[in-house]
C-alpha cells in the first residue's frame, strides 16, 4: 500500500516529536553531571587559550631568529614560557578527558540503575514479553552508546560557543582579512554538519533496532538449540541469522556512510579556509598583494595567523565528529525510553481508566466488605483478566483459608498460571479484586507473605549455599544448613567434595531435576513465608523421586497454606481441596 502525503507528514511529525523527547531526556540526564561537564569545557577552553599563546610565542621566536638574528640565550625566557605552555596543555587535555569520562560513567551508572528499577517494577510477566537478548543489548550496548555524548559532545558544544569567538577577536587586530576569512568560513562547518546530521539520528536508531533484534533472536535460538537440532531446523535458523546479520551490516554501513560524508565535507571547508589564509599571507610576504594588512605584514604576524588557522577549525571539526555521538545517543535514548516509558501495571484492581462508574462503586463496596471479613487469607472477588481482546480469566470467586492445602487443576492454557500471577502480584486484574489478608494485593506484600517455586526453578551460577540463601540473604549458616537438611539437599551435597559450597553451573548444570527441585524447596522453607505457591513441582520426575519430593513438601509445609498448580493425580490426592479451572472459569 502506498502512503499518502498526509501519512508521510504524520510519520515525519511523530519522529520529530520522538526525537525531541529523546533530546529532552538526554538533557535531563545531563543535569546530574553539570559540574564535571563544565570542568571539562573549562579545561578545553584553557587549552585553546594556551594554543593562542603558543602560536604567538612560536611566531615571535622564529621572527627573532630568522629576521632579527637574535642569539639563543636572549630568547631563553621565551623558550621557558613555551615549555610551560606545553605542560599546561598536557594538564588541560588530561582534565578535559578525565572529567568527561567521570560525567559519562555517572550517567551510564544512573541509566542502568533506572533500567534495573524499571525491570523490577514491570515484573517477570512483562519482562517475558521481550527478548532477553534485546533487554541485555539495551542495558549494555545502548547505555554504553551514551558514553561519548556525555564525555565529549556536551563539553565540546560549550567550547565551540566560546573558543572560536576568542580566536577571531585575537586575530582581527593582527590581520582583519584573516579574521574575516575565519568569520565567513567558520559558520559553514556547523551548518553543513547539521544538514548531514539530520539523517544520522535516524540511521543510528535503525542500527540500534537491528542490533537489539539480532541479539534477541540469536540468544533465543542459542537457548533453544537442542530443540532446533531435534526438529532438524538448525541450518534453517542459521540462514535466518545470516539474513538478520546482513541487515545489521547494511544499517551499520549506512551510519558509516553518513560519518564519512560529513567528515569529507568538514575537511573540505577547513582545508579551503586554511589554504586561503596561507595564500593571502604568503603572497603578502612576497609583495604580490597590495590590499589590506598584507602590504605591511611581518613574518611573526604571518606565522601567527597561519599557525592559528588550523587550530581555529579544530574545535569545529571535533564538534562535527562528536555530533555523530549525539546522533548515536539519540538512537540509544529511543531504545532506552521504550523500556522506561512502558506503563507499569499497578497491582491494584480496576486501575485502567476505562471503567464504568457503577463498576468502580461495586469494587469499593467489595473492598469494604473484605475489610469487615478477614477470615479468608486469600480471596478472589469477581476477578477477571484479559490481554487486549483475549479473555483469560472470567468472574473468579475463590476463598482460601489459612492452613489449607489447595490443588489448582486445569488443562494447559486454562488460566492457572495467570491466576497465580495475580496472587503473586506480577499482574493486575482487569476487573474485580485480589485480596491478601484482607487487603488488595501488592507486589511488596506478596513478596513478604508468599514463597514461590516454579516448574523450572532457576539455579544461578554459584554455590549450592548461595542458591538456597537467595530467599533470605541475611540468614545465618545454621538456618541455611537446617533448610538444606529439611529439604533433602544435604542427602546429595554431602557426597560432593565441598558440600553446600560446591559450585554449580548456570541453570543447575550438573544437577538432576529432583536435586534442583530440592534446592527450590529449601529456598521456600528458608523464607518461612505464610503461603507457599508451587507450580508443577513434580514435572519431569520419575515415580520414586516424585514420591520423595511430595513427602518433603508434606513435611516442610505442613503448617503453611499451600497452593500447588499440578496435573498430577498423586499431588491432587494429597491436597485438602481441588480447584478446577476450565477456559478461565472455576468449575464447581
Amino acid at each position: 500500500m502506498q502512503l499518502t502525503e498526509t501519512d508521510n507528514q504524520r510519520f515525519f511529525d511523530e519522529r520529530k516529536l520522538r526525537e525531541k523527547r529523546c533530546a529532552g531526556w538526554l538533557k535531563e540526564q545531563s543535569k546530574s553531571v553539570r559540574k564535571p561537564v563544565l570542568l571539562a569545557a573549562i579545561a578545553g577552553i584553557t587549552n585553546g587559550l594556551a594554543i593562542i599563546a603558543q602560536s604567538a610565542l612560536l611566531a615571535y621566536i622564529l621572527q627573532a631568529l630568522i629576521i632579527d638574528k637574535l642569539q639563543w640565550l636572549v630568547l631563553m625566557p621565551y623558550f621557558l614560557w613555551l615549555a610551560a605552555i606545553f605542560v599546561l596543555r598536557s594538564v588541560c587535555v588530561y582534565f578535559h578527558q578525565s572529567c568527561g569520562f567521570e560525567a559519562s560513567a555517572n550517567v551510564r551508572a544512573s541509566v542502568r540503575q533506572q533500567l534495573i528499577d524499571k525491570f523490577a517494577s514491570l515484573g517477570p510477566t512483562a519482562i517475558k514479553q521481550r527478548h532477553s537478548g534485546e533487554l541485555i543489548a539495551i542495558t549494555l550496548e545502548q547505555v554504553d552508546a551514551l558514553e561519548n555524548y556525555f564525555s565529549r559532545y556536551l563539553a565540546q558544544h560549550t567550547i565551540v560557543g566560546v573558543l572560536p569567538i576568542i580566536m577571531i577577536a585575537v586575530v582581527m587586530p593582527v590581520n582583519w582579512i584573516v579574521g574575516l576569512i575565519f568569520l565567513l568560513t567558520g559558520p559553514l562547518v556547523p551548518v553543513f554538519m547539521a544538514l548531514v546530521g539530520m539523517g544520522a539520528a535516524s540511521a543510528n536508531r535503525n542500527q540500534f533496532l537491528a542490533m537489539t533484534r539480532m541479539s534477541g533472536y540469536f540468544l533465543d535460538r542459542m537457548q533453544g538449540l537442542a530443540t532446533l537440532k531435534l526438529f532438524g531446523q538448525a541450518y534453517h535458523e542459521l540462514t535466518n541469522i545470516n539474513h538478520i546479520a546482513e541487515g545489521f551490516r547494511e544499517k551499520t554501513m549506512a551510519v558509516l556512510r553518513i560519518a564519512f560524508l560529513s567528515s569529507a565535507i568538514l575537511e573540505f571547508f577547513s582545508a579551503v579556509a586554511v589554504a586561503l589564509v596561507a595564500v593571502y599571507v604568503g603572497l603578502g610576504l612576497l609583495g604580490q598583494i597590495h590590499f589590506g594588512p598584507a602590504q605591511q605584514i611581518s613574518l611573526s604576524e604571518a606565522l601567527f595567523v597561519l599557525l592559528l588557522a588550523p587550530e581555529f577549525f579544530m574545535p569545529l571539526r571535533q564538534l562535527a565528529i562528536f555530533y555523530h555521538d549525539k546522533a548515536a545517543a539519540l538512537g540509544a535514548a529511543d531504545a532506552i525510553l521504550t523500556i522506561l516509558e512502558q506503563d507499569t501495571e499497578l497491582v491494584i484492581a480496576n486501575n485502567h481508566g476505562h471503567e464504568e462508574p457503577s463498576s468502580i462503586i461495586n469494587n469499593v463496596l467489595n473492598t469494604l466488605d473484605a475489610l469487615d471479613n478477614k477470615s479468608s487469607l486469600i480471596e478472589f472477588k469477581n476477578t477477571s483478566k484479559s490481554y487486549g481482546q483475549r479473555q483469560v480469566l472470567t468472574d473468579i470467586n475463590l476463598r482460601i483459608s489459612a492452613g489449607e492445602k489447595i490443588a489448582l487443576v486445569g488443562e494447559s492454557g486454562a488460566g492457572k498460571t495467570t491466576l497465580l500471577n495475580l496472587l503473586l502480584g506480577f499482574e493486575a486484574a482487569t476487573e474485580g479484586l485480589v485480596l491478601l489478608e484482607g487487603q488488595s494485593v501488592t507486589r511488596e506484600q506478596a513478596t513478604q507473605t508468599l514463597a514461590w517455586a516454579g516448574q523450572s526453578a532457576y539455579i544461578f551460577h554459584g554455590s549450592i549455599r548461595d542458591n538456597i540463601a537467595l530467599a533470605n540473604p541475611d540468614a545465618c549458616d545454621q538456618s541455611i544448613i537446617a533448610a538444606a537438611t529439611a529439604a533433602g539437599v544435604t542427602e546429595f551435597s554431602t557426597q560432593l567434595a565441598e558440600g553446600l559450597l560446591t559450585q554449580i553451573g548456570e541453570r543447575g548444570y550438573g544437577l538432576s531435576g529432583g536435586q534442583i527441585q530440592r534446592i527450590a524447596l529449601a529456598r521456600a522453607f528458608l523464607k518461612n513465608a505464610e503461603i507457599i505457591v508451587l507450580d508443577e513441582p513434580t514435572a519431569n520426575l520419575d515415580t520414586a523421586n516424585k514420591k520423595r519430593l511430595l513427602d518433603l513438601i508434606d513435611l516442610l509445609f505442613k503448617d503453611k497454606t499451600l497452593i500447588i498448580a499440578s496435573h498430577d493425580n498423586e499431588v491432587i490426592k494429597r491436597m485438602d481441596r481441588k480447584i478446577l479451572i476450565q477456559q478461565g472459569r472455576l468449575v464447581p
